[in-house]
């Protein structure tokens, strides 16, 4: 699933729709107001044409750094904890032989197909709820008003990845929680 997810944040190309209708297909039983925003991104998405959504990609979330998709930049902005991140993360994708391709580390796409190889644990589980989550949130703020079908896409993310896992509630403070078994030991 979170392949499939990942090619519904990335640069809109072939993948787009096979990926879309799997995870509606998929989230109608799980998650079906996760899967009904998809429909509504899909109906959008066709209506557009590939061009447009294109267009409206790189306008929302290649134009404008409120709402890129790097969680690094959104939990971070531009200091050093944010090339930290980036580090911490390249040194466990090294560990699994994961490659980021030709994009940053800590992009939303790269990130999602981390997932769907990274084992079930608390560092899974805190790159989640404490980092994806968060920024996903500051991102749909940043978008809030402005026309665009990608805020259903983020929206029904949040909804798969589901709550804070530990019961929290969403907070100003975007930064990764420390922790002994923390993917990101060293920030503070």
């Amino acid at each position: 699933m979170y392949q499939r997810l990942a090619s519904l944040v990335s640069y809109p190309n072939a993948e787009l729709f096979p990926a879309l209708d799997a995870c509606i297909q998929e989230l109608a039983s799980e998650v079906p107001d996760a899967a009904a925003l998809l429909e509504h991104f899909r109906d959008a998405a066709r209506e557009l044409g590939q061009d447009a959504l294109e267009e409206t990609y790189i306008q929302i979330f290649e134009m404008q750094a409120e709402t890129a998709l790097y969680i690094g930049h959104q939990l971070f902005g531009e200091d050093w904890r944010r090339g930290t991140f980036m580090a911490c993360l390249k040194d466990k994708y090294q560990e699994l032989a994961f490659s980021s391709g030709a994009e940053l580390p800590d992009h939303l796409s790269v990130i999602l197909r981390f997932l769907a190889v990274e084992q079930p644990g608390p560092e899974k589980e805190e790159l989640i709820g404490d980092c994806i989550v968060p920024a996903l949130h500051k991102v749909l703020q940043a978008i809030e008003g402005k026309k665009t079908p990608y805020g259903n896409v983020l929206r029904a993310l949040l909804l798969y990845l589901g709550p804070r896992r530990d019961g929290e509630t969403e907070s100003e403070d975007l930064s990764c929680r420390p922790s002994s078994s923390s993917l990101f030991p060293i920030l503070p």
